[in-house]
């Protein structure tokens, strides 16, 4: 269980994970107190596996949501929307019980019956037009027959109260939309939303003569659309708004691991962009390729990836790695 702030605080992470600004901004603008608090649930999430965060001039520059981030968020939303349920069927359980009950008592009189005195015949009557009114106040704002029921209320009409609540009990639209009930036009047909690219090649400049120049040819011989910088990149284009554009367009990553990406400011960021994708859609996005160092080096440097089967370049040439993305790439088409 974590604190209300941490759960605020991820809460704001998952809603501006795509905001490479953000936090910079929201640090420089927070005051001692918040920049504390800040901190302190930046930790709180951190410990309780919710988030990872890798700190730079002490600024939070790259931000992980790991799966259990998501999942608590999800969580959380589902309780949220099942307490909105409740809330919102008690108002139908209280429209039909007043109705129930008013069937059971006698309206209002200004003559007394065998011996019953007019304020103990009218008390039930009265008790349930007390009733109606919390009824009125609480949920009817919105509803047509409410200016009404309000000069009903005023002059204590049982009957026409009573007749009032019927009617509202008829309104099935006004009952749908109180219980939560929203009514969608379904389409007959929906197209699957295509991604851009196939594969996005993340990668340390360093490596491009060694390997990743190879491999884009690889893929490139199989009709492989890919978002690899150096070809992707035009002149005068935000290199950085279309890197991280990229990284939410592609099917795909092939992550090519290295002493080389250890460390870089923007392949660290491609692959938090990736971990947070695959981390919320749950779906095989990210295939890593070790190159030049030893799983027990990726385990220590990066934890959420050692996870993931990655295969090593120097067991693979990079046709035959070409190959084996295109089969991921075929079956994840007759999937679809």
């Amino acid at each position: 269980m974590i604190s209300k702030e941490a759960e605020n605080l991820l809460f704001e992470i998952i809603k501006h994970e795509s905001d490479g600004n953000y936090w910079a901004e929201r640090f420089e603008a927070a005051d001692h107190r918040e920049d504390t608090i800040l901190r302190g649930c930046f930790k709180e999430l951190k410990d309780n596996g919710l988030v990872d965060t890798k700190w730079a001039s002490n600024i939070p520059y790259i931000i992980t949501i790991l799966k259990d981030g998501y999942l608590y968020q999800q969580h959380k939303e589902e309780q949220e929307k099942a307490e909105r349920e409740l809330t919102m069927s008690e108002f139908e359980k209280k429209l039909m019980e007043l109705l129930e009950r008013a069937k059971t008592i006698s309206p209002p009189t200004q003559v007394s019956y065998d011996g019953e005195s007019i304020a103990e015949h009218n008390m039930p009557a009265n008790v349930w037009m007390d009733d109606v009114r919390i009824f009125h106040a609480k949920y009817l704002s919105e509803h047509p027959l409410y200016s009404s029921m309000e000069s009903l209320l005023f002059h204590r009409n049982f009957s026409r109260l009573v007749a009032s609540l019927t009617s509202i009990s008829k309104d099935r639209d006004f009952i749908d939309k109180m219980n939560g009930v929203e009514k969608v036009e379904v389409p007959k047909y929906q197209a699957k939303t295509l991604t851009e690219y196939d594969v996005f090649i993340s990668h340390a400049n360093k490596d491009k003569e060694e390997l990743i120049e190879e491999l884009y040819q690889s893929l490139q011989k199989l009709g492989i659309s890919i978002f690899y910088d150096k070809e992707s990149l035009e002149w005068g284009d935000n290199w950085k708004e279309r890197i991280l554009n990229g990284t939410k367009k592609a099917e795909f990553a092939i992550i090519v691991i290295s002493e080389n990406f250890f460390d870089r400011e923007w392949t660290e960021r491609e692959l938090s962009e990736f971990l947070n994708r695959q981390n919320r859609n749950g779906q095989k996005l990210i295939l890593p390729i070790v190159h030049n160092i030893t799983m027990q080096q990726l385990q220590e440097k990066y934890p959420n990836v050692a996870d993931i089967q990655a295969i090593d370049s120097s067991k693979y040439n990079c046709d035959q790695i070409a190959l084996l993305f295109a089969k991921q790439l075929i079956k994840r088409l007759k999937a679809n």
